[in-house]
């Protein structure tokens, strides 16, 4: 039995497919899969975002995982596939929240966790039968992981490290130490998954397994937990116990980090470079409208210099367009990022998740101006604002991505310091100058930023 798993990419705004060379890092859902995958299947991995889909190969069973900006390229895929007979299954956080809509194009959808459906899955599609949604009761042991081959990552193709010096030098290899997070964030589709549950990997696990990929030849960690410091006392631990591998990490964190001492402190001396925080808006009133209120702008400004302090880099997250927003906010918010010297933007306008608290209000109040999934990209009119038009807020996004991504700011900002990360600023700001090129060639395409 052939089967062929499947990364998406993304439609541009002119339609056609992005593609890239570079990134930050590989998913790990395909090689996961596929290490779950009972004995007696062929199995073919792509990411479509560096590679082409064979789309005229011939298969038994295709499986696509997509979220955000993905599902209307999977959906497509899924549609041809099984016009040429394919059984097709769809999962990710899209699917799970939307089940009965991606239904409609495919065989089977796992709605939740695959561990304990997927081997189900396969024997059911191989026998021409299919219960249409399978749904994961409660959550995976996660101590219970198998092991893959970090070597089969679909990124992790060696010529590719022989390309250039910058492909090492943004290259991150992926870990997860833990899923889902306990904060109540109305927009996030993570939380809404993992219904605001959290937990962890066994800590010597982890080390396990960082100890291998360093065996291949990894010194730059990417963790893809949405928040691997939501349990305070277990990040600790891990963090204490990576110290010795002297390998280098980033990820994603709420600000509450800045906010434990000891916690910030052992993320740096565990080799943290940098971290993506979710500051979401400089507004009170715009962070309590999407029940992330927790966040605190009044303490940005203290909360970014002690992750300064600690030779961390900050990417900043935030929404352009919330309810508490007006068009001022595009200027303070500029003010703000400079002022505090962010390394790193990715900006977003409001996206309603299906399934999502948000979704589900913007619904009720009539304020959701598009159903085109390939729209939902960050950084189109999704959401008609409260106290501006829609093509305000698109211009507010454009004035702060260009204005942070101006060479007077990326030279106030990024300024490299004395000391060992040094070299991490001064990669930041190359990162800076190849995001100015890129708009200035491209001044549609925000969504491909974000």
């Amino acid at each position: 039995m052939r089967l062929l798993l499947i990364s998406p990419t993304h439609y541009d705004r002119r339609g056609q497919l992005h593609k890239t060379t570079r990134y930050w890092t590989s998913g790990t859902t395909l090689p996961y899969l596929k290490a779950l995958t009972p004995p007696g299947w062929s199995v073919e991995m792509v990411d479509e975002l560096f590679y082409d889909v064979p789309t005229d190969g011939r298969y038994d069973v295709v499986g696509i995982t997509a979220m955000g900006p993905q599902i209307a390229r999977a959906y497509d895929l899924a549609d041809h596939f099984r016009e040429r007979g394919a059984k097709v299954v769809l999962g990710g956080t899209w699917v799970t929240l939307a089940a009965q809509e991606s239904l409609e194009h495919a065989d089977a959808v796992v709605s939740g966790e695959a561990e304990q459906l997927w081997p189900e899955i396969l024997a059911d599609l191989a026998g021409g039968r299919s219960r249409g949604i399978y749904r994961s009761e409660g959550w995976f042991d996660l101590g219970d992981m198998p092991e893959f081959d970090h070597r089969e990552l679909p990124l992790l193709k060696w010529d590719a490290f022989q390309k250039s010096w910058l492909y090492r030098q943004y290259f991150h290899w992926p870990i997860t130490f833990s899923r889902g997070c306990p904060h109540p964030c109305e927009y996030c589709a993570v939380q809404t998954y993992y219904r605001r549950s959290f937990r962890t990997r066994p800590v010597e696990a982890v080390i396990h397994e960082l100890k291998r990929m360093k065996s291949l030849g990894a010194d730059r960690i990417l963790f893809l937990d949405d928040n691997p410091v939501a349990h305070p006392e277990k990040a600790k631990e891990l963090f204490r116990a990576m110290i010795p591998l002297r390998m280098k990490w980033a990820s994603q964190s709420t600000i509450n980090i800045a906010r434990d001492e000891e916690l910030l402190d052992l993320a740096a001396r565990s080799g943290c470079v940098s971290l993506s925080i979710g500051l979401e808006s400089i507004n009170e009133s715009s962070l309590a409208s999407i029940s992330k209120d927790f966040n605190k702008p009044t303490r940005f400004d203290e909360d970014l210099a002690r992750i300064r302090r600690k030779g961390i880099q900050v990417i900043a997250l935030l929404m352009i367009g919330l309810d508490g927003d007006t068009v001022d906010t595009f200027r303070h918010s500029l003010e703000f990022l400079n002022r505090n010297r962010v390394s790193f933007l990715k900006l977003f306008t409001p996206c309603p998740y299906p399934g999502t608290k948000y979704y589900d209000d913007m619904m009720e109040q009539e304020r959701i101006l598009d159903f085109d999934w390939r729209n939902y990209d960050y950084g189109s009119a999704i959401v008609k604002p409260a106290n501006m038009t829609p093509q305000q807020m698109l211009d507010g996004f454009n004035y702060v991505y260009r204005g942070f991504y101006s060479i007077p700011s990326i030279m106030r900002r990024l300024v490299p310091p004395r000391g060992r990360r040094g070299m991490e600023t001064a990669a930041y700001m190359v990162a800076n100058l190849k995001v100015n090129r890129f708009l200035s060639a491209n001044a549609d395409a925000w969504g491909t930023i974000s």
